[in-house]
């Protein structure tokens, strides 16, 4: 799909407006746009639950607004976004929607700062839910099947320094809260950050080493926490005009804490990623790996590992075909839960109608492995797209 309205983590839209008239440069041009989408589609099982007679048809329609201040040191944006999903048979509607806002400043010729606040409203595992993408998403694997919602809260923040032509250094922190409303998850707090080095060895390749810390809890279950240390070293090199390569990798070093006598552990493994992409004038194609500790809504950490790929491709003028594959293992660092694996497909076409409008269709595949037996879920839509250009 050309247009993916569900983004990650996301605030209030009402609440983050107003900062826009915050920002310096007050002439500056708002730069505003809206996107709708309307989607025809059937599934087999849309929530991968368990069960029979879990088919049905549905209609989606989606709206996400967005604007944007551009300066000449950097940009404010706020951009939100609603989706309905109203089943013919058996489920009713079910709702996603958030918002984020994001700020990029070049205080100085060598200092820039980021900052970013997110909320994010979702029902885990519905519809064409993407656990892995590009970047790689943090959806919990294990709690797919539930029907469970998941509110997630998220602040974050950092900067860059040049400290000659060839070196940088960088450091950055964030905060995320998870909530489930229906009482099938583990609520967590999320709080950490990361300082890194880089140095450009030529204009094509870079190389570093990084560090980060952060701190895992549950509120609703006292005495259970997850210390994590995760130093890596990182590379990246531009293979040629169209082709990239960024990579890194390290060690994780996990410190759980349980609230039972002699149940404390520590473990550590393999961590990191890497991306192979390619650019080029008529089609892309990107693979992407992972392997990191996060933590699961069933309480405690898990280790995930995730593989992807995505390729789209530009048939005409007007034609376009894109289609992804994505796989993840979850695997329990204490024995609280097994190992879950989920595995999903896409491909489709888009016809560019005009500048504004979009037609598409889709097909996919989704499956998960592990924990009770769950029908595989095949399932197919139509769609059409119209963004709405604009400025203030």
């Amino acid at each position: 799909m050309i247009v993916r309205l569900a983004s990650r983590h996301r605030l209030p839209l009402t609440v983050l407006a107003g900062l826009l008239g915050a920002t310096p440069s007050a002439a500056a041009p708002i730069e505003a746009s809206v996107d709708l989408s309307t989607r025809l589609g059937y599934d087999l099982n849309p929530f991968l639950s368990t069960g029979n007679d879990l088919a049905s048809p549905y209609v989606e329609s989606s709206i996400a607004p967005k604007l944007t201040k551009r300066t000449e040191k950097g940009e404010i944006s706020v951009e939100g976004h609603f989706t309905r999903t109203a089943y013919l048979e058996t489920y009713g509607k079910s709702d996603q929607y958030g918002a984020e806002a994001n700020l990029q400043q070049r205080v100085t010729p060598k200092l820039a700062v980021f900052a970013a606040l997110r909320y994010d409203s979702e029902v885990i595992g519905q519809g064409d839910d993407e656990v892995t993408g590009s970047p790689i998403d943090e959806t919990d694997v294990n709690l797919i099947g539930l029907r469970q919602r998941a509110d997630t809260y998220a602040a974050s923040g950092g900067w860059q320094y040049h400290l000659t032509p060839k070196d940088m250094i960088s450091a950055d922190g964030g905060y995320t809260a998870t909530r489930y409303r229906n009482g099938l998850g583990s609520d967590s707090n999320n709080i950490g950050g990361r300082v890194g080095w880089q140095h450009a060895v030529n204009e094509r390749t870079k190389i570093g080493i990084s560090g980060s810390v952060y701190r895992i809890d549950y509120p609703d279950q006292a005495g259970l926490s997850t210390l994590i240390m995760e130093p890596r070293v990182t590379f990246s090199t531009k293979l040629s005009a169209t082709w990239t390569f960024d990579a890194s990798a390290g060690v994780s070093f996990s410190d759980l804490s349980v609230p039972a006598p002699l149940s404390d552990r520590t473990s550590k493994g393999f961590s990191g990623n890497a991306s192979l992409c390619h650019k080029g004038t008529r089609d892309d194609f990107c693979f992407f790996g992972g392997r990191s500790v996060s933590a699961s809504g069933l309480g405690g950490t898990v280790q995930r590992t995730q593989l992807g790929a995505n390729y789209s491709r530009k048939l005409s003028e007007r034609l376009g075909f894109a289609a992804g594959a994505s796989y993840t293992r979850s695997e329990a660092q204490a024995a609280m839960f097994g190992t879950r694996e989920y595995v999903s497909a896409h491909a489709g076409f888009e016809w560019r109608a005009s500048r504004q409008i979009i037609f598409g269709t889709e097909g996919r595949y989704r499956d998960v492995f592990g924990g009770p037996s769950i029908r595989t879920d095949l399932g197919g839509e139509i769609y059409m797209t119209v963004a709405l250009p604009g400025a203030r």
